[in-house]
């Protein structure tokens, strides 16, 4: 990496995309930076591939819809970059991204990765669902306002950068690869959290951005909390330790324990467990006002429920499922 200008790849893992790919590669054709090249890992079965090939800087590599992390690890072994870049075939990338990039690790030769912000697509702004992937509590896609350090200490307690916008040493991969075993969510989060627990420099920096095209569908969020649900349940079996893990795998038990006692309670006349949730609500509501939200206020906690509880049926999902997967392999075993 010397001179501050290394070779950048940027890998693109990718499964049918066509309707936004070619957003994203312009935009990689217009970058500040020049020395890079992009490795798209396709699983699609639409016209993917063909746009993205159309550019010169970029390779398409085909492989089965096996994975993302499958396909991350693949783009690795395809890389020539000191510096491996991760994006999605739904983003676009802001035209000084890798030159942010690569300044960010010249400056800063102990960093083993950084991500940024994964904004609202210029053309959804203004869309209840898409804008709530970033302006929630907790946004899905974060933004960031300063640069924030991530460390094994208050990786519960800050966003962690999203795959669609992270970046990381190549040498850094090598000796940590994504874990293929992962799927559904927490897949970028568990390898965060290896690199954090085992004294690896982690950043968040405002100034690497990406535009990321949010669905503006409830059922599509709904669909892909429950996703991040089950991964964050493997992410828990595989991490019991962590506090991230921990805390999400016993606040969606203790959630979904909250809802199971609610219709019994009612029934005898206990009202308190919905005030309960009335305040809950109030709290929420305040809390979005005192950051500007305005009348989106009063929807905003509605989706955070709807969402949370969708992630910890993922995550309850994904627990009974592995659960009965031992119990047959148990019964297997016992009846050869």
């Amino acid at each position: 990496m010397g001179g501050g200008r290394p070779f950048i790849t940027v890998i693109v893992p990718t499964k049918n995309n066509e309707d936004t790919i070619g957003e994203l590669m312009e935009s990689l054709a217009h970058q500040s930076y020049s020395d890079f090249e992009v490795v798209v890992v396709d699983s699609s079965s639409d016209r993917t591939p063909e746009i993205a090939s159309r550019y010169s800087f970029a390779r398409v590599v085909k492989i089965p819809p096996v994975g993302l992390n499958v396909a991350r690890n693949a783009g690795v072994r395809e890389a020539r970059g000191a510096v491996i870049a991760f994006t999605d075939g739904d983003c676009r990338a802001s035209p000084d991204w890798l030159q942010r990039i690569a300044e960010f690790f010249a400056a800063r030769p102990d960093a083993a990765a950084v991500g940024g912000s994964v904004l609202t697509a210029r053309e959804q702004a203004g869309k209840l669902v898409a804008d709530y992937y970033n302006e929630a509590l907790w946004p899905m896609m974060p933004v960031y306002r300063s640069l924030v350090e991530i460390s094994a200490r208050n990786f519960h307690r800050v966003r962690v950068p999203n795959g669609n916008n992270l970046a990381f040493r190549r040498d850094v991969l090598l000796r940590n690869p994504f874990d293929e075993s992962l799927k559904g969510g927490c897949d970028e989060v568990e390898l965060l959290w290896r690199l954090c627990a085992s004294g690896c420099r982690v950043h968040a920096a405002p100034e690497i951005v990406v535009e990321h095209f949010h669905s503006s569908s409830l059922r599509r969020m709904l669909k892909r909390g429950f996703s991040y649900g089950r991964g964050h349940y493997l992410f828990y079996r595989k991490h019991p330790g962590a506090p991230l893990a921990r805390y999400g795998f016993w606040g969606a038990l203790a959630l979904w324990c909250y809802y199971a006692l609610l219709p019994p309670l009612a029934l005898l006349g206990l009202w308190q467990p919905l005030a309960l949730a009335l305040a809950a609500y109030a709290a929420l509501s305040a809390a979005y006002f005192a950051k500007g939200r305005g009348l989106r206020s009063l929807a905003y906690p509605v989706l955070d429920i709807l969402f949370y509880s969708a992630m910890a049926a993922g995550t309850l999902y994904e627990a009974a499922r592995v659960a009965l997967s031992k119990i047959k392999g148990s019964s297997a075993e016992a009846s050869s």
